[in-house]
Order: structure tokens, then sequence, then C-alpha cells
């Protein structure tokens, strides 16, 4: 009966952990859908801003802005976001990979930091990289302003030529059960790599705008002091939204294949503890009766 006993306590300790699982799994499930409601509903407007962006740029001819400039002097600076909590399964360890494979080829004293997040920061408090902020403590529901003071960090840097470019490593949230991780340039912001539109509608609108010449009011200059600087601002915010998805998608998967495991757990324990009891009770049947047998 020791060995049933140890059983059924087993059984016991694995229907607590499932309890706590499950409702860890509930949790990440209504942040999960908050979260993805909101990097969807941005996404359209972050993507119409880029193309209003490269318009405005291809039409202001020459003109040229601080943002769009390359620099050839200062380090890389590398904006790596991830999460402030754990239990998210293999996400982390995909992130923390593709970021050790884009990291092969840079000398370590020629790149920076700015992490989101704690596990981005116990990342790199691993290596020697030079960390030049960190930003963790991010509200739950992620607003612009939130991403304003890492904005104004990252141009400033870069008007001054601390920073030779600007990437941003994140997970991207393609569905609940699917999240990459992605390396993105920031800065310089590349018109270059919008050039090619992916749908045919859009090939057929850029014919049509590019046969006519765009009157600004105000100047184009004045358009690029002030949509270079958002664009910026929205695409950190999209960035953000879309990792907060990615994390509440990855935890609630992963706490509902914990569940799913101790459930299975259980059966089997449970299989195994009847099993031990009903050859104890044999074992004390056989007792009594070679006991009246022999008496």
């Amino acid at each position: 009966m020791s060995n049933a006993r140890l059983i059924k306590s087993r059984i016991k300790t694995t229907k607590n952990i499932r309890q706590i699982t499950k409702a860890m799994e509930m949790v990440a499930a209504s942040k999960m859908r908050r979260a993805q409601v909101q990097a969807i509903s941005s996404k359209p407007y972050a993507n119409k801003l880029q193309e209003s962006m490269r318009r405005v740029a291809r039409a202001s001819g020459s003109l040229s802005h601080a943002l769009l400039k390359k620099n050839y002097t200062g380090k890389r600076l590398f904006m790596l976001v991830s999460s402030d909590k754990g239990l998210t399964g293999g996400m982390l360890s995909n992130l923390f990979r593709a970021m050790d494979h884009k990291l092969k080829e840079i000398a370590k004293d020629q790149a920076k930091f700015i992490i989101v997040g704690k596990k981005a920061r116990n990342y790199i408090a691993k290596t020697d990289y030079e960390v030049v902020a960190e930003f963790s403590d991010l509200p739950e529901v992620i607003r612009l302003e939130d991403c304003l003071p890492i904005a104004h960090l990252v141009m400033d840097g870069y008007k001054k030529k601390e920073f030779r470019s600007v990437e941003v490593i994140y997970m991207d949230f393609v569905s609940t059960l699917i999240q990459e991780p992605t390396v993105n340039g920031l800065l310089p912001i590349d018109i270059g790599e919008m050039d090619l539109p992916v749908k045919v509608e859009e090939t057929i609108e850029a014919d049509v705008a590019s046969r006519y010449e765009y009157i600004f009011e105000p100047s184009p200059k004045e358009v690029l002091e002030w949509i270079l600087p958002y664009y910026v601002e929205v695409f950190i915010y999209q960035t953000l939204v879309e990792a907060r998805a990615s994390e509440h998608s990855a935890r609630m998967v992963a706490m509902k294949n914990a569940s799913d495991n101790a459930a299975e757990i259980i059966d089997g324990l449970t299989l195994e503890y009847n099993k031990a009891r009903q050859a104890a009770i044999t074992g004390e049947l056989l007792d009594i009766i070679t006991s009246t047998m022999l008496a």
C-alpha cells in the first residue's frame, strides 16, 4: 500500500499543477485576444502610413532628411524586444537564436543595444555588448505614448551620428500558433525597399500617381519633418504590439500543452494506482484465505 499512497500523492500534486496551468491558460487567452485585436487593427494604418511616406519622399525629389541619409560613423544599434515574463514555450529561445545568428557577423565593439523586456536584459547581461537603454514593465495595453521615449532616443542618436544603423529584432505575430523571429531595418529609412507594390491594385494606383505632380501645402520639407519621425514612432509601436500579441499567444499555447500533458500523466498514474490497489487487495485476500485454510 505504500506504493499506492505514493502514486496517490503524485496524482494530487499533478492535479494541482494542472489547475494552475489551466488558470494561466485562461488568463493568457483573455490577454491574447485583446493583444491580437490591437496588433491586427493597427497594421493597416502602419502600412498606409509607410505608403504615404514613400510617396511624399519620392515626390519631394532631391530633398533629403537626416533619417533618410546613411551614416558612415558610429556603431550599429539593435533594439531587442522580448517579454518581461517567461513560460512562453520556445518563443524566447527562437528569438535569441535569431539574435545570435545576426551577431555572428558583427564584432562586439561595433554594436549597441536598446533592450525592451526583462528577458532581453538577462540575455544581454551574459554578453559584453553595450546597453544604451532598457525599457521594462511596459503597460499591458501598449499606447503610442509609451513608445515615444524609445523613438526619440533612437532618432536623436541617429541624427547625431552615434549610430550607423538601427535594426529591430522581435517576434512577429503571424497567428496564434505561429510567431516568427524577425529582423527589420528601421534607420536609415530606405525608400528603395518600398519600391514594389504587392497587389495589382497597388501597381495600378502607383502607375496613375506617377503621372501627376504633387503640390505640397505646407512645403515638402515641412511635411517630411513631420511624417518621418511619426513613421518611426508608429513603426516602434507596431513592433511592440506585435511582440505583445506573440507573447500572449505563445504563453497560451504553452500552458494548454502543459495542461494536456498533466491530464495524460494523471490518467497514467490513475491506472497505475488502480493496479497497485488491486494488487494490494488481492494480496490481502490471499493472506485471509491462506490463514483460514491453515486453521
